[in-house]
């Protein structure tokens, strides 16, 4: 599977801007944002390259503010504070992309003082500029305040008014008794600053920013985006305390305290005209030592995203600026699988439990650690649509008693199994091969499972590209198979179980994708020699028989990628014969055959042992082969095997076919799990 790592080598260059600390002063204003920032365009050809930067926009604004506050003493008074930015003060960020070089109309700032306790005084206050508000040239703004106070500042702090630009990004932390904390990144994930003035009766005003940010544009069909760091670094909080003021000792203090709950993941919406600059607000300090991804989505989905691994720090007062992302953007990658804490109980003992099974008869479903309840088939069989149904006995009943199970068991796994061979697999074709019926076939299948408490989905597509009893074809099917493989993965997400059912041969399915969103295959380890001249389902080949073995089939799947540790081997509980047999033998049929002394079978039931393939075979009395099957004791053989191979586990079809004493079940897991 593989991970676009793109955004821009530009990281691996050291081509990432550090900006200085905090934006200082404006001339003759109260409060001002100005800024500039530097602006990437990034270009990918054989090497990236990165053109058109360092473009600096370094614009002074001056302002007038005239503000009504309450004084140390509880006298109002009028006071005029000077802002300025000094030159050689650094790049200072802008909210668009052209950098801020005047007030306009609608700009807004907070005003705040100290706010000790309860009462009727308003401690802050909202101003929004109006035109009458800003001189022609743009560079300077006269507002009057209304009453805002100001209780006994600190000891060690000579200012007692404090802005916040733009207003609507934060807001005063007043429950907290905080006079200077403001929360920036709970809401509108917008750059900083924060203003105080250096001295209670000096003029001059200085503004600060206290985050960092990366902006990017980028075309498309998107409406939000999601942030994070790749190795799930903090990039915001729920609160987050930003204390920027001057002290008597004439210095400034910028105490940025970490509030509230740390987020790994910030989201905002997104203008996707290819234009407009978005932001990615974080705090300041952050260090993204394996870079980060940006995940573009729409209505919550998930449709492209962008990623560097490259490492990147970024400073208070750092702007970041990647471009237009648009041509470094990847499909997600393969949604992933399931995690290990749901997969149940290794190594797993699964059975595939019918709709004809007896419900009175689960008691011997203690020794499993998994079922594969069966059989789920397309309501609309010829059209591969019609939601998934389940035919035949009393299922409704069965459905409830087997997964009543997991009230005392809850670590067993109990998964719907869809398919089968044959026509049982009709539908699969017709539903894969259009986008509209594998979103109903996925959303089908977590209804059952939200509806009726299923772990997760066993695929049993008897098989892609082949047209075995009249199921429909199409040489597209193993890609359009994985199709289905994936939006079944981000439909029901990494808490529940995909398992598919696989031909002996590990043919028909393109392995290299599949795997990466099916947790285990079931390996169907039988009905692999023609009955009986060949065996059923041998452990290894035998020189007699010479068909393809049980130890062949594993090494065969492995060698399509599969690890061991995700293939589960199937052992038949039945077996294959001529006449006098049946094609089809169960097990619990075999007590029978083998105790006959009159009638069809007697002479015919004479038992041997392959002891290279570790399976049994009934020949006659001239030696002729008339039944090949599986025993207690081959399923014990394959159990073994299975557990010292390191395999998931083994699978068996099919628990009704067991005799009354589930002597096969008990042999298989006795084998897989021996006694101390």
């Amino acid at each position: 599977m593989r991970i676009y790592n793109p955004i821009l080598r530009i990281f691996n260059r050291g081509c990432f801007f550090i900006f200085s600390n905090w934006v200082s002063i404006f001339a003759n204003c109260g409060v001002i944002f100005c800024a500039s920032f530097y602006f990437c365009s990034i270009m990918r050809n054989t090497v990236c390259t990165i053109a058109n930067c360092l473009i600096i926009l370094l614009m002074a604004v001056a302002c007038n503010a005239r503000l009504d506050i309450v004084e140390i003493d509880g006298t109002p008074s009028e006071r005029t504070f000077t802002c300025t930015i000094p030159e050689g003060s650094g790049t200072r960020l802008g909210i668009d992309a052209q950098g801020k070089t005047s007030w306009e109309a609608g700009d807004q700032i907070m005003f705040h003082g100290k706010w000790i306790g309860a009462g009727s005084k308003v401690y802050s206050r909202t101003v929004t500029l109006a035109a009458a508000n800003i001189s022609a040239d743009g560079k300077t703004a006269t507002v009057t305040l209304g009453d805002i106070h100001n209780d006994t500042p600190n000891s060690g702090v000579a200012s007692n008014i404090f802005a916040v630009y733009p207003a609507g990004a934060v807001s005063v932390d007043n429950g907290a008794g905080s006079w200077r904390a403001v929360t920036p990144f709970s809401t509108s994930n917008e750059p900083i600053m924060l203003g105080y003035n250096k001295e209670v009766d000096g003029t001059s005003f200085e503004f600060m920013n206290v985050c960092a940010l990366i902006s990017f544009s980028v075309s498309g069909d998107y409406d939000s985006y999601e942030f994070s760091g790749n190795s799930g670094e903090t990039v915001g909080y729920s609160g987050y305390q930003a204390e920027v003021y001057w002290t008597t000792g004439g210095s400034r203090s910028a105490n940025l305290r970490k509030a509230g709950t740390p987020l790994t993941v910030v989201s905002g919406a997104v203008d996707a005209g290819g234009a407009a600059s978005n932001y990615v607000c974080i705090p300041a300090g952050a260090d993204f030592s394996e870079g980060f991804t940006i995940k573009l989505l729409k209505g919550g989905v998930e449709k492209k995203r962008a990623r560097t691994s490259a490492e990147v720090s970024l400073s208070a007062n750092d702007l970041l600026s990647l471009g237009n992302i648009s041509s470094h953007l990847q499909d997600p990658p393969a949604p992933g699988l399931c995690r290990p804490e749901y997969l149940g109980q290794t190594p797993a003992v699964i059975a595939y439990l019918t709709e004809y099974t007896d419900k009175n008869d689960l008691a011997a479903t203690s020794y499993v650690t998994h079922i594969n309840f069966c059989h789920g088939r397309f309501g609309n069989p010829t059209t591969g649509d019609g939601g998934i149904v389940i035919n035949g006995g009393s299922y409704t009943d069965l459905r409830d008693a087997v997964l009543a199970l997991k009230d005392s068991r809850p670590e067993l796994k109990v998964l719907l199994m869809i398919g089968g061979y044959g026509e049982r697999a009709n539908g699969f074709s017709e539903m894969a091969r259009s986008a509209a019926k594998r979103t109903a076939f996925c959303q089908a299948c977590k209804s059952h499972i939200d509806t009726y408490g299923f772990d997760g989905i066993d695929i049993d597509w008897e098989y892609p590209t082949v047209a075995a009893r009249g199921n429909g074809a199409s040489s597209a099917d193993a890609l359009n198979f994985n199709a289905v493989l994936r939006e079944l993965r981000e439909t029901i997400g990494d808490t529940k179980i995909i398992s598919v059912a696989s031909y002996a041969g590990a043919d028909y399915i393109d392995w290299s994708e599949a795997i990466c969103y099916v947790d285990y295959v079931n390996d169907m380890t039988y009905d692999m020699g023609n009955p009986p001249s060949k065996h059923n389902s041998p452990l290894y080949r035998s020189a007699t028989f010479n068909n393809l073995s049980c130890h062949e089939s594993v090494e065969a799947h492995k060698a399509k990628g599969i690890p061991a540790d995700r293939i589960v081997m199937g052992v038949p509980f039945y077996g294959h014969g001529k006449s006098p047999y049946s094609e089809d033998v169960k097990f619990n049929e075999m007590a029978g055959i083998l105790a006959a002394t009159s009638g069809v079978y007697a002479g015919n039931n004479i038992r041997r042992w392959d002891d290279t393939a570790k399976v049994p075979y009934l020949v006659d009395s001239s030696d002729n082969i008339l039944l090949c099957y599986d025993d207690a004791e081959s399923v014990a053989a394959k159990g073994a095997y299975a557990k010292d191979a390191g395999l998931f586990g083994v699978m068996f079809w099919e628990y009704r076919h067991d005799d009354a004493s589930h002597s096969l079940l008990r042999a298989l897991h006795d084998a897989v799990y021996p006694a101390e």
